[in-house]
């Protein structure tokens, strides 16, 4: 069986989680909401007060245990689907992703997943969303996608979102916050946001989730190189 690996990378607001899963849905793949697993993370750092010294994390790392159900995300036998989608969890997440000691916790965990699923030969392969999947976890991926939009419309589309959910939400709050998480996974250190070499842009502004789901998998299943 040719086990595909697609990897989707782009800012905060792109739309990367809506269109994966619906991707992998399509495609008969595992889908691993690499976002979802750093936000759990970020969630009980938080809870334990966001201790630095690379033991905790370490440990925070070891001991955290992130299972995705259908469309939900349980962290250590609750579920957190929505807990984990606040302002707040999104900024720590952009803190804690920053440690070098958590993203190698998370890159094991990241391989390990679909390892597995690869070995059970229960799906055709595997769509994974984040920021560092095709240039870090899975350089070799086979397609590799790159998705950006402009600030602005990203912010109102996570103002919409947090709408949706019954949230108080401010744009200007909101586009801020955003552009300040842009500046510190661009600039971190440790595998820091960027397309890989090999990705193909993708601009998510203009485009529908349908359009970008019809373009990505006309891309696969035609066997577009994407370099």
């Amino acid at each position: 069986m040719d086990f595909k690996i697609i990897a989707i990378d782009g800012p905060t607001g792109v739309g990367k989680s809506t269109i994966a899963r619906k991707l992998a849905e399509k495609l008969g793949c595992l889908y691993v909401d690499t976002g979802a697993m750093f936000r759990c993370l970020a969630l009980c750092w938080g809870k334990y007060g966001c201790p630095e010294s690379d033991d905790s994390l370490q440990e925070l790392g070891d001991q955290t245990r992130i299972v995705f159900k259908h469309n939900n995300v349980i962290c250590n036998g609750k579920d957190v689907t929505d807990e984990i989608r606040t302002e707040l969890i999104s900024s720590l997440a952009s803190k804690i992703s920053s440690f070098s000691s958590i993203r190698e916790v998370m890159k094991k965990q990241q391989r390990t997943l679909v390892e597995e699923v690869r070995k059970s030969e229960s799906c055709l392969g595997a769509v994974l969303e984040g920021r560092d999947i095709g240039t870090v976890v899975f350089p070799d991926a086979k397609f590799k996608f790159y998705f950006d939009a402009s600030p602005e419309k990203r912010a109102k589309r996570r103002m919409l979102q947090l709408q949706e959910r019954g949230e108080n939400a401010n744009f200007e709050k909101i586009l801020t916050a955003l552009r300040k998480r842009d500046f510190q996974d661009q600039n971190r250190k440790v595998a820091p946001l960027k397309p890989a070499e090999d990705a193909l842009i993708v601009d998510t502004g203009n485009m529908s989730a349908d359009q970008v789901l019809e373009h990505l998998a006309a891309c696969i299943g035609g066997e577009k190189n994407v370099s």
